[in-house]
């Protein structure tokens, strides 16, 4: 986890109505045992920790995306 500092970019699909479209979706997902936090070299003194530790993160946003929620602002401190 960034801590912030990098954000997703917003995407779009445009199909084009001439050619087939194929997708390919990867999902890279951590061990849902292992706890994930905001990287250390990225919280300090002027920028702290903005996210709590967490495991299984993919449940929680699976969990968040079926109510319509954003799972990291869930997790936010």
């Amino acid at each position: 986890m960034s801590n912030g500092m990098f954000k997703s970019p917003m995407h779009r699909v445009t199909a084009n109505a001439r050619r087939k479209r194929t997708s390919l979706v990867i999902f890279y997902l951590p061990d849902p045992e292992i706890e994930i936090e905001p990287a250390r070299e990225l919280v300090n003194g002027e920028k702290p920790r903005l996210y709590r530790k967490l495991k299984n993160y993919a449940a929680i946003n699976f969990e968040c995306f079926q109510n319509g929620k954003v799972a990291l602002e869930t997790v936010r401190l």
